[in-house]
């Protein structure tokens, strides 16, 4: 029992179960600062079957509920079994590889210290139960330790005192004999296992509000690579009030070979992107793992992703991102930058809070060039008019930031093929046609001029003029490949600016006259 050995290492002078209880509580949990409703919802994910795509998460914010609000999130998955129990009571005890789900380390659900004093959890038997009838219980509060003492030390009135100094509460589970009435509710909508935090003060609770605001930001969506839910519904109730906010995915199959699927993803409002998903090449997996193990980054259970490991690409089908954004399944933070203004999913090694990535480790190496190989496919499949998707989607997957830009040009070649000498720009004439990046005249004039019009070189048989139409934030990016071909990095695509001389000599008197 944690209690007994706790003060038995005391009587001995060893301090054990304070050195957890500090690696825990200060160490460990600040490390997920603002990331503990993150984390509640990967847990929640990681309870689904894999490959399902119907899973249930609903997450609940009650303000109103207690003195300080609680925060709910419940799952329709797997019941909490054994295995599970001794993991949230362990410290990087994880029943998970780091191939059976996002999260593996067996330490995250310690971050909701942070908004709770004493967290709850609540489970089912099996499927058919009707109530909670599993594991249910919650981890001590202060009070719990008076009674613990009493049990395995009657006769040290100091033992009390002792076990709150150096036991973590996250060591001591409770029994929870009556189930909040709160709680009931969520087995009669069918789900199985919910989380309860009572919040701890009013500081946490506007913490959890902050997060829930982050998670409903519709530029960095987090369902968009959670596979095995089908739908998160989020409630933020204040006095009485509050309408779940519900998010789905669509799936539409646009393509799919081996190692390679490119699909059409239908999110909240209606968000449409295009998604290329690679598998990581199994030698070149085992390779880089290995490499990690034998330098000390990754450990060995991470052998196991080599034969599964997928990366993924989701650019905007309409209007193009400001910027883009990492994630391991769910959003990393702002840093470090993503090479492709759209989201890029990968199973990263990255730092504990998965905020952050070493980008300089073998591993993350290979996912990168991974998906510059994913687009670089699936440029090809659209010049062999194979696979057919909106124009902005094409540019965004072939505009990496310059730093970056080396990875696609060497999957290219990998292809056979030049990067400069696809065609994925849209030009003005013949509608629905493409040029190369070598080839292509960005028009950078004034749109009223009456004779000299982008049109006008368009139609006189110049068919390299890309469409004025494109978005201003990708004609942008192209010319940013233009002032990293002048570093000497790239090839170019020639930019037209007004009058310039360079466009005239590709047309004749006859042809210009003919283009007014």
């Amino acid at each position: 029992m944690e209690a007994e050995g706790c003060l038995a290492d005391l009587k001995r002078g060893r301090r054990a179960a304070l050195e957890i209880k500090e690696v825990t509580e200060r160490m460990l949990s600040p490390e997920y600062k603002g990331r503990v409703l993150v984390e509640l919802l990967q847990n929640a994910h990681d309870a689904h079957p894999a490959r399902d795509g119907v899973g249930r998460v609903e997450i609940v914010l009650d303000e109103d509920e207690g003195e300080h609000g609680v925060l709910y999130v419940a799952n329709g998955g797997r019941p909490l079994g054994y295995k599970n129990f001794e993991a949230l009571c362990s410290i990087g005890l994880s029943s998970k590889r780091p191939d059976e789900g996002i999260g593996h380390k067996g330490i995250g659900f310690k971050s909701v210290l942070q908004l709770t004093a004493a967290p709850e959890l609540y489970s089912v038997v099996g499927a058919s139960a009707k109530t909670f009838d599993g594991f249910c219980f919650r981890f001590a509060r202060d009070e719990d330790f008076d009674w613990l003492a009493h049990q395995v030390a009657p006769d040290h009135p100091e033992a009390p005192g002792q076990l709150r100094a150096n036991l973590s509460s996250l060591k001591v589970p409770v029994p929870v004999d009556d189930v909040p009435a709160a709680v009931v509710p969520f087995r009669r909508r069918g789900l199985v296992t919910v989380v309860r935090l009572p919040l701890r003060n009013a500081e946490a609770r506007q913490e959890a509000v902050r997060q829930l605001r982050e998670l409903a930001d519709d530029g960095v969506p987090f369902e968009l690579f959670l596979n095995r839910l089908g739908k998160v519904s989020v409630t933020h109730r204040v006095g009485g009030r509050g309408r779940p906010s519900v998010y789905t995915r669509k799936i539409d199959l646009l393509f799919a070979s081996r190692g390679l699927k490119i699909q059409k993803i239908t999110l909240r409002r209606r968000t449409r992107l295009i998604m290329v998903t690679a598998a990581v090449d199994r030698e070149r997996a085992h390779e880089a793992i290995a490499t990690g193990v034998e330098s000390g980054p990754l450990t060995d259970d991470w052998h196991a992703l080599g034969e599964s490991a997928v990366v993924s690409v989701a650019v905007p089908a309409g209007e193009p991102l400001e910027r883009g954004r990492l994630y391991t399944f769910l959003p990393m933070g702002a840093q470090p930058t993503c090479p492709v203004r759209g989201f890029l999913n990968a199973p990263f090694h990255t730092d504990v809070s998965r905020r952050t990535m070493a980008e300089s480790t073998h591993w993350n190496d290979l996912l990168l060039d991974t998906a510059a190989e994913a687009c670089a496919r699936a440029a090809v499949l659209v010049d062999e008019g194979r696979v057919t998707m909106p124009a902005g989607a094409l540019v965004d997957l072939m505009c990496w930031d310059h730093d970056q830009m080396r990875r696609l040009e060497l999957a290219f070649k990998t292809q056979g093929r030049e990067f400069a000498e696809v065609p994925f720009m849209p030009v003005l004439h013949p509608a629905g046609a493409r040029t190369s990046y070598r080839h292509g005249y960005l028009w950078h004039g004034p749109d009223r001029a009456r004779v000299f019009t982008p049109q006008a070189v368009a139609a006189s048989g110049v068919r390299e003029v890309i469409d004025t139409g494109l978005h201003p934030l990708r004609a942008d990016r192209l010319v940013a490949l233009g002032a990293a071909r002048a570093l000497g990095l790239l090839p170019h695509a020639s930019v037209l600016a007004g009058w310039a001389e360079s466009v005239v000599s590709h047309l004749s008197e006859k042809e210009f006259d003919a283009g007014r």
